[in-house]
């Protein structure tokens, strides 16, 4: 997966982050838009997972964002506060001329966050379901804040944006499964309303082998070998109490293939199985981890520890 297309970046969409002005929770479903008199004038056919074809009289302008379901998808919901993976087309409603698109005959090249600024991209795709297909039109106002389009990207001030967008997956904004209770000797965890955890290593020595076990217990999809996975995790070194690496202080969750090579394999492994909307404890010897000679600011012997919550997870389109 990549992230969102520059000009969904260029728009201020919040791209794959959860470091936003809302508190991740705090969004509903009563701010996805709904159908209006700008959508019932767009025609948009084909079948999900193929390009779509759209006509739209021109010019077609909206002071707010509207969205209609052409495609209606049985599976999981795309919560208000979530992750979205996404192929689309954008168009400029007063040419009809397509701004950006992506090839729709994969799984979602782009990821969306929908959490932070009440954006129109994010009143388009929240609370709708995988396997949707969307179109909306999304006025200047909600794409861009108040001053509108910035013509230096090829549109003028009150251009309206339509969008089509397929949904392939939807992600958490957090781990939401149920609460188990953390075994003795293992770190413990707190967690902010946000989601991100807070580490707490015990006084007694490192563990000399590799463990993991469940602080909270998801529900949702298994991820397998192969699988696109979407994580948020914090990385401590349990002898400095340290945090060497957290994608919640990045603002960008971690998207990465299972069993792709690029995590370290008790990372990866740790992952494999897990179901969505689980939070790991994972400790990692250092035979396991970086060894003797270290990798960055992790020192060669480290033992480190990572609370990983699993957000999402998708099967590559064979």
């Amino acid at each position: 997966m990549r992230t969102a297309p520059a000009l969904i970046a260029a728009a201020g969409l919040l791209l794959v982050s959860l470091t936003g002005c809302s508190t991740p929770g705090s969004a509903s479903c009563d701010s996805a838009a709904s159908a209006g008199s700008a959508t019932k004038l767009i025609s948009v056919s084909g079948d999900f997972g193929a390009k779509p074809s759209v006509e739209l009289p021109k010019p077609l302008y909206t002071k707010t964002t509207e969205r209609d379901v052409v495609i209606t998808g049985d599976g999981a919901l795309v919560q208000a506060d979530g992750t979205v993976g996404v192929n689309l087309m954008l168009l400029n409603g007063r040419t009809g001329e397509v701004l950006q698109q992506t090839d729709f005959n994969g799984p979602g090249a782009s990821l969306i966050a929908l959490a932070g600024n009440p954006t129109g991209f994010a009143k388009a795709l929240a609370c709708t379901t995988v396997g949707s297909r969307v179109v909306a039109a999304i006025s200047s106002k909600d794409a861009f804040g108040p001053a509108g389009a910035n013509e230096a990207i090829g549109l003028k001030k009150d251009d309206t944006i339509i969008l089509v967008a397929d949904i392939h997956s939807a992600a958490l904004p957090k781990a939401d499964g149920a609460e188990r209770p953390i075994p003795s000797g293992f770190p413990s965890v707190v967690t902010a309303p946000s989601g991100q955890p807070g580490i707490t290593i015990p006084a007694a020595s490192a563990p000399t082998e590799t463990k993991q076990t469940l602080s909270r217990v998801g529900d949702g999809a298994t991820v397998k070998a192969g699988d696109q996975v979407m994580v948020n995790y914090t990385g401590v070194l349990w002898d400095q109490k340290s945090v060497f690496d957290s994608s919640w202080e990045k603002g960008q969750p971690l998207v990465f293939q299972a069993d792709g090579g690029q995590m370290i394999k008790a990372f990866n492994d740790a992952v494999v199985g897990a179901k969505v909307g689980s939070q790991i404890i994972l400790v990692v010897a250092p035979k396991d981890g970086y060894g003797d000679q270290g990798s960055g600011t992790i020192p060669g012997g480290a033992t480190l520890v990572f609370v990983i919550d699993v957000l999402g997870t998708q099967r590559p389109t064979q």
